[in-house]
């Protein structure tokens, strides 16, 4: 395993270097900013503007990255080089989520203690909130784009699962990053969220051994995904729309056509209007 990880860092190194450099050049834009607007470079509710702003960033990145290998078929030549499927998804998990939310706390908790050490408990606070929701992401987004094959499909799959993930959660991040937020609570709704993502992680390193490179082109990889796929896109639109404005009927339209759109990508029905 630890040899899979070696291999899969030292082929995405200068990729990683650059989303490092990239993780320090929006630091210092957001510092810069915050500084021009207020005169603080760092500290108080900044502190989680920060870190959360910057795991955004290298995460998006991170994701190019990811797709990077797929148009490249990087997994496949990676198989070539005795390595099993399961520790590429591993070795993708430590560089590609684990790493990048570690530099971006990393980044905010140095700043904030040589900036404004006073608020450097703030800053740990709100990277360990910010640093659990964007695991469970990554680790949502792995899963989709383990089950979606074609590239255009996987990015817009993730792209849903953003706009899901944000409406969602935005309100529980806000409320946890608050400070009458008590600390047991805290830790009880961060070991949630970890224990979401280590499920959903778990799913993606099961499934993974069960999806060949015949399958690539198939808009779901497994079969008994396709109506599970389907009726997500469902029910998480509906929850959107539920606390939208409008009639029921309105509410339901959107969540109809969407999954209908779906239904149609994922099955392939053959249309015939020959009797």
């Amino acid at each position: 395993m630890l040899r899979a990880i070696k291999i899969y860092g030292k082929m995405k190194a200068p990729q990683l270097i650059l989303i490092a450099f990239l993780g320090i050049a929006v630091s210092a834009i957001i510092i810069g900013t915050n500084f021009i607007d207020s005169g603080t470079a760092s500290g108080g509710d900044n502190a989680s503007e920060l870190s959360s702003q910057l795991m955004i960033i290298l995460q998006f990145a991170a994701l190019l990255s990811f797709y990077n290998d797929k148009t490249r078929h990087l997994d496949a030549w990676l198989v070539t080089q005795n390595m099993s499927r399961r520790q590429i998804l591993l070795s993708k998990i430590f560089w590609l989520i684990i790493a990048p939310i570690a530099f971006a706390a990393m980044i905010d908790l140095l700043l904030t203690i040589t900036m404004q050490p006073s608020d450097w408990t703030h800053a740990l606070r709100s990277n360990i909130i910010n640093g659990t929701f964007s695991l469970l992401f990554a680790s949502l987004v792995l899963g989709v784009s383990l089950v979606i094959g074609p590239i255009w499909q996987k990015v817009a799959g993730s792209i849903y699962l953003i706009v899901v993930f944000e409406a969602i959660t935005h309100t529980s991040a806000d409320q946890m990053l608050s400070r009458q937020y008590f600390i047991n609570d805290l830790m009880t709704s961060v070991l949630a969220i970890i224990g979401i993502s280590l499920v959903a992680l778990t799913i993606s390193y099961y499934l993974v051994e069960h999806v060949g490179v015949d399958t690539e082109d198939e808009p779901v990889r497994l079969t008994y995904l396709k109506w599970p796929v389907v009726i997500f896109v469902f029910l998480s639109m509906l929850v959107l729309q539920l606390n939208a404005g409008g009639g029921m009927l309105d509410k339901l339209l959107f969540p109809a056509i969407l999954s209908i759109t779906t239904f149609i990508f994922v099955f392939k029905p053959k249309l015939s209007w020959e009797r």
